[in-house]
């Protein structure tokens, strides 16, 4: 430091300046510094000239100078030589760590300073309170578990038993500790043998090594036997070497009366005795699966996660790369490849959190009659004129508590799988009416709430299922198809979805002769909501308003924050809830908060959606998730008022919900409105479209879309079929993909061509198949259009064919 003091030791004050602690001297009179040690001042951040104009409270934000003062008095009075404390000291840039203080005074020819060691105790304090924390859980298990505990040290000695043990003995463990066990609570045998220690199998633990377990007889401090049932395991050190034994144990009289009273039956009960050990031995199976089916589901929820925010990075970049890349350029080619990769990896997070109930439900609700009807028309043209439908609705239906579009999904996905089980030709029904569902019932089926449900059952008239197989239909990647044909998560969604809504799933079967799948859903009283959800195609882009986004994984941070600045946005980023909260107090003008919903640190996702709006009343908040927990989803529904979107999530899909939720304040809205995707019958209205496509639900979608452009669509699946279709009625555009289950899709583009010349074609496809078409010699209008595609790729792919010469 710049003052001077005449230390009584030559050379103190640069070995102070070198101590591995922080070490400051003050004045007793200013309380200036007078000298800080280059430990202190690194550690600080400050420098020296600017530590001259600091006293002690000015580095202490929890103690004010009267607080000082008050500390030091004793030392300054001589009632005390030395003073400790602990406090925080703040560091320039605002950080904060625990010190522990030790502060005396030193004198200098005739002058007083205070002289103050100062050591980081952070480490300390972070480590005393996540042992408190574990101790308080261990404490709060052994007192409230009902297992009698006991503990016994390395000479076989109490040394401790919980609130249960006591209550299992009659003894209080100051009345036990430092004695054997043995000799406290097993000393004798029910005839009044005496119990030698040698013969006590829960004492075998400590000297064997081994865990130990059985049923033995105790002796309660009031003389009378009881029987326990124990397990004896040995406690093992940091080395390995076994320092003591613990031992559970339980009251089995209850059990041992229940075991006396099934001896006594007569032989008339042997028939029955043995019908409900079958029922037991059924039921512990279906716990079993149940337990097997949880796991499972917790196991690919968790995957999911991680897997959707992967994806989420990859499909962002992937996004904004293909952006920068001119149409004509190759490489867009790889990158929508990867895109189409991306597209195929979300689906499948999305079945894995479907069938481990962890989708985002909206149930409402609904009657299943009408939803049921109203899929007649796309279940017949899903599934063909070969497949009968029949659809048998009772009268007086309730109305039930489920997710719409999930249960439209759960429909169609039942109706393709007896479409395969009927090799494409039979009769399918679906049944609608009300069901209670007893208790016998329930008792029957573990997971059952009994009470009143609505029941929809999809029945079949194909090859049934194999009873060896049955248990396992709903298991995630089970399937009886064919290598390549199947995922194995159609059934698995269901389940999952049913189970999700509250609701049960029964499936029967008999070879030869069908199946029938029921799902029942919770009956509710409220009325049928029929408002259906706006869904809009187009991409949106944003018009300067400033969003936060709140993302600790840095690649997903990163990726989000660059899709909105792509979209024209104003974007700030911050790590943790802290940090975003430190952003909205700044005065930052915010008009969305988005941020994940799973955090790290105090703050969680919901609270800080909460201190946002207090903050800025008209900001609005979107959450993001790989999957959602139960921090904004209750009972299997997102909570009131919380918009979501999962990831990942693509730039358009992003734009549009951005849109949706800043366009719902009046006040905000742009006066131009949102951007719109194509319009109805852009291009050329009125085309008639032969749509050639095997994956049934792409072929819908597309389906839906080409409609909504104004066209007419023949829907077919097979390389056969189209070309029926071409001999029979008049084609404008031929769009078709190229792997088809019967046949080429090259080759039925050759065949189209060389008989319509004029005709226009669209190759659906994730790869460029230019080098196929020029192997097979076809020419002609056609355009490529890449896997996965939506409104407005379809529409400019018509255009272009149509522009073609």
């Amino acid at each position: 430091m710049q003052k001077t003091i005449n230390l009584p030791v030559a050379g103190l004050q640069r070995i102070i300046e070198d101590f591995a602690n922080e070490v400051f001297i003050f004045g007793v009179n200013d309380y200036k510094f007078a000298l800080v040690n280059r430990c202190a001042r690194e550690n600080l951040g400050y420098s020296i000239e600017e530590l001259e104009d600091l006293t002690p409270w000015d580095l202490k934000p929890e103690m004010d100078a009267d607080g000082f003062l008050a500390l030091v008095q004793p030392v300054l009075t001589g009632a005390l030589a030395i003073v400790d404390f602990e406090t925080v000291h703040a560091r320039k840039d605002g950080s904060r760590y625990d010190v522990a203080v030790r502060l005396q005074l030193i004198g200098s020819e005739g002058e007083q300073f205070f002289y103050a060691s100062i050591d980081d105790i952070t480490a300390r304090k972070e480590t005393e309170a996540a042992l408190k924390l574990a101790s308080g859980r261990l404490d709060a298990i052994m007192k409230n578990t009902t297992m009698a505990i006991f503990m016994m040290d390395d000479r076989q000695e109490c040394v401790f038993m919980n609130a249960a043990a006591e209550d299992l003995t009659g003894y209080t463990v100051e009345e036990v500790r430092g004695r054997p066990l043995h000799d406290v609570v097993h000393h004798t045998y029910p005839d009044g043998r005496h119990f030698p220690i040698e013969e006590c199998a829960i004492d075998r633990a400590f000297p064997e090594k081994n865990q130990t377990q059985g049923e033995e007889v105790f002796v309660h401090k009031d003389g009378h036997f009881y029987p326990v049932g124990f397990t004896a395991s040995p406690m093992r050190g940091d080395g390995e070497e076994v320092i003591g034994t613990v031992i559970e144990a339980r009251d089995l009289s209850a059990e041992l009366e229940a075991r006396a009273a099934m001896q006594t039956f007569n032989e008339a009960l042997k028939l029955r005795i043995a019908e409900a050990m079958a029922e037991r031995d059924k039921l512990e199976v279906q716990l079993v699966q149940a337990q097997k089916m949880e796991a499972v589901g917790q196991l690919t929820g968790g995957v999911a996660h991680d897997f959707n925010n992967l994806l989420q990075v990859i499909g962002g970049n992937l996004e904004l790369l293909q952006k920068e890349l001119a149409g004509s350029d190759q490489r867009r080619v790889r990158v929508e490849n990867a895109l189409a990769g991306v597209s195929r990896g979300a689906r499948l997070a999305a079945q894995l959190l479907a069938f481990g109930r962890q989708q985002p439900l909206d149930p409402r609700p609904t009657n299943i009659g009408r939803l049921a009807r109203g899929l007649d028309d796309m279940l017949r043209r899903t599934l063909g004129e070969t497949v009968e439908i029949e659809t048998v609705i009772s009268g007086g239906l309730w109305n039930c508590m489920a997710d719409p579009a999930q249960l439209e999904n759960a429909i169609l996905n039942l109706a393709i799988n007896a479409w395969d089980a009927m090799s494409h030709r039979g009769k399918l029904t679906i049944e609608a009416g009300n069901a209670s569902l007893d208790d016998a019932y329930a008792s029957a089926h573990a997971e059952v709430v009994p009470g009143q449900y609505v029941m929809l059952a999809v029945t079949d008239t194909g090859t049934g299922i194999p009873p060896e197989v049955i248990d396992k239909v709903f298991d995630p990647f089970f399937t009886t198809k064919a290598t390549g044909e199947g995922t194995g998560l159609g059934l698995s969604m269901v389940y999952g979805f049913v189970k999700q809504s509250g609701g049960h799933i029964k499936i029967y079967s008999e070879q030869g002769q069908g199946t029938t799948v029921r799902l029942y859903f919770p009956r509710t009283r409220r009325a049928e909501d029929v408002e259906k959800p706006q869904v809009s195609t187009a991409t949106t882009e944003g018009a300067g308003e400033t969003i936060l986004v709140v993302e600790d994984e840095e690649a997903v941070r990163a990726t989000a924050v660059d899709l909105l600045q792509d979209l024209g946005y104003t974007v700030f980023q911050a790590e943790t809830a802290d940090a975003a909260m430190a952003v909205l107090n700044s005065g930052l003008n915010v008009d969305m908060l988005f941020t994940d919903v799973i955090m790290p640190g105090t703050m969680r996702s919901p609270e800080l959606a909460v201190k946002a709006r207090e903050r800025l009343p008209g900001i609005e908040v979107l959450f993001t998730s790989g999957y959602t927990q139960n921090a904004i989803v209750h009972s299997g529904r997102l909570d009131d008022g919380v918009e979501l979107i999962s990831k990942p999530y693509t730039r358009d899909s992003l734009a549009q919900k951005i849109r949706e939720v800043l366009d719902r304040r009046p006040s905000k809205r742009r006066e131009d409105g949102a951007k719109t995707g194509p319009k109805s019958g852009e291009g050329a209205p009125g085309l008639r479209i032969l749509l050639v496509e095997d994956e049934v639900l792409v072929r819908m979608a597309t389906a839906d879309m080409l409609a909504d452009l104004g066209h007419d669509v023949i829907e077919v699946g097979r390389v056969a079929e189209a070309k029926e279709k071409l001999g029979g009625e008049t084609v404008h555009v031929l769009l078709t993909d190229l792997g088809l289950p019967d046949g080429s899709g090259v080759d039925l583009v050759k065949e189209a061509l060389s008989r319509f010349p004029q005709m226009a074609v669209i190759v659906a496809s994730g790869t460029d198949p230019s080098e196929q078409f020029d192997a097979a010699g076809a020419r002609g209008r056609i355009v490529t259009l890449s896997k996965p595609y939506d409104l407005s790729a379809l529409s400019s792919a018509l255009r272009q064919c149509l522009a073609a010469e």
